[in-house]
């Protein structure tokens, strides 16, 4: 099966954001300040949110901010994911591989 790397898949979702056109993907949770993980949650509609600064959040770096568009409450339908937990993108399989070692 094939796979794609996480940052291929995030440029992916910026590209179609930008399009208008939404996403489907699925990670695991991950509450820093709770220190408790929920599980698998699969996201079948969704887009990017603009980033957030680090100065904003911590660890706005290493996250991935997106709207859940099938919740349509708007206070809710905003969420986050740290990237390096996405499985999938549009059914496909996310790798951690960084890009500049996958022709070594």
């Amino acid at each position: 099966m094939d796979e794609i790397n996480l940052f291929s898949a995030i440029a992916q979702m910026r590209k179609l954001t930008a399009q208008g056109i939404p996403f489907s993907f699925s990670h695991y949770t991950w509450d820093k300040d709770r220190n408790k993980a929920s599980g698998l949650r699969q996201v079948d509609r969704a887009t990017l949110r603009p980033q957030a600064r680090g100065d904003d959040i911590d660890n706005a770096d290493h996250k991935l901010f997106y709207q859940d568009l099938n919740v349509l409450d708007p206070k809710k339908n905003k969420r986050n994911c740290w990237q390096i937990l996405i499985v999938s993108f549009n059914s496909i399989p996310v790798t951690p591989k960084q890009v500049f070692y996958e022709n070594i």
